[in-house]
C-alpha cells in the first residue's frame, strides 16, 4: 500500500479527532441529538474503524487464511463480503464449503464485534446490559469456527483481496445518513410510538447495521430509550442483519452453502435469544 495513502489517512484521521475535541457540544437540534461534535465523532468512530482493517490487510494480506480475510472483510462491509462469498461458492473446489462457512463466521463475528465497540465508544454510561445482547451471538461465532477449524484441518487462503480506502465522502454520506435516522427516529417515536422506531430500526438494519446501532446509542445517551428499549432494538438489528446475510447466501450461494449457513444461523438466532433474555433479566 502506499505511503501516500497511509499519509492522507493519518491526517483524515487527525483532523477529525482535533475537531471532536474542538467543536462545540450544542445541540442544533430542538431535541438534543445532533450536535457538531457528535458528527464529527461519529466520522471519526467511522473512519478509525476502516484504516484499522485496512492496516492488517496490509500487514497480514487476505492470503493467511479464510478466517482472517472475513474477519477483515467483515470489519469493513459484512454485506459485501457475505455476497462475495456466496458467488465464490458456486465454484469452489471444496465440496463441503469449508473456506467459505468460516469467511461467513469470521465477518459475522466482526460486524459483532464492531457493533460491540462502537457501543462501548458511544455510550456515556458503560452499563454491561446492552453488551450482552451481542456478547453471546459473538462467543457462538466463535466457538464455530473452532469446531470447523477443527473438521477442516488446514484451512485453505480465500481466493481474493478485500481492499478498502477511508475515503471522505463516503464518510460525510454514512453520517448524514445516520443523522436522518436520528431524526427520522425521534419524529417517529414522538408521533408513533416505540413500535414504529422497531420497526424502521430492523428495516435500517436490513442494509446499515452500525448506522442503525450508532443511532439508538444516541437515542439510549439522550435517555428517549430505556435500557429495556434500547436492548431490544440491538437484538433487532442483529436479527435483521442475519436475515439479510441469509437472503444473499440463498439467493447467490451453492446448494452446500445454503444448507450450512442455514443451519449456522439457527445456531445464532438461539443464543441472540438466549442473549437478549440475559440482559432483560439484570
Amino acid at each position: 500500500m502506499k505511503n501516500k495513502f497511509w499519509l492522507q489517512t493519518g491526517l483524515l484521521l487527525t483532523v477529525l479527532l482535533i475537531l471532536t475535541v474542538l467543536l462545540p457540544q450544542q445541540p442544533l437540534d430542538p431535541w438534543n441529538l445532533i450536535s457538531l461534535q457528535k458528527i464529527s465523532f461519529i466520522m471519526f468512530a467511522l473512519a478509525f474503524i476502516q484504516t484499522m482493517g485496512s492496516l492488517l490487510m496490509h500487514y497480514f494480506g487476505s492470503g493467511t487464511g479464510s478466517i482472517l480475510s472475513g474477519f477483515l472483510g467483515g470489519l469493513i462491509s459484512s454485506t459485501v463480503t457475505t455476497a462475495n462469498l456466496a458467488k465464490s461458492s458456486k465454484v469452489s473446489l471444496d465440496p463441503l464449503v469449508s473456506s467459505e462457512v468460516l469467511v461467513f463466521l469470521a465477518a459475522t463475528a466482526a460486524m459483532l464485534f464492531e457493533g460491540l465497540f462502537l457501543i462501548w465508544v458511544g455510550s456515556d454510561e458503560h452499563n454491561l446490559r446492552p453488551s450482552l445482547v451481542l456478547m453471546g451471538p459473538i462467543l457462538m461465532c466463535l466457538v464455530l469456527i473452532f469446531f470447523k477449524i477443527k473438521i477442516k484441518g488446514d484451512l485453505s487462503p480465500s481466493r481474493k483481496a478485500i481492499k478498502e480506502k477511508v475515503d471522505i465522502i463516503p464518510l460525510i454520506q454514512l453520517s448524514a445518513f445516520i443523522i436522518g435516522i436520528l431524526s427520522l427516529s425521534k419524529i417517529l417515536q414522538k408521533f408513533f410510538g416505540f413500535e414504529a422506531l422497531l420497526v424502521l430500526t430492523f428495516l435500517i438494519s436490513l442494509f446499515e447495521v452500525h448506522g442503525s446501532i450508532i443511532a439508538n446509542v444516541q437515542l439510549y445517551n439522550n435517555a428517549s430509550i430505556s435500557t429495556e428499549d434500547f436492548n431490544h432494538l440491538l437484538a433487532l438489528s442483529v436479527l435483521a442483519s442475519y436475515s439479510s446475510k441469509l437472503f444473499l447466501v440463498f439467493s447467490l450461494g451453492s446448494q452446500n452453502l445454503k444448507k450450512e449457513t442455514a443451519k449456522i444461523t439457527v445456531y445464532l438466532l438461539s443464543i441472540l435469544l438466549v442473549s437478549w433474555l440475559v440482559s432483560l433479566s439484570f
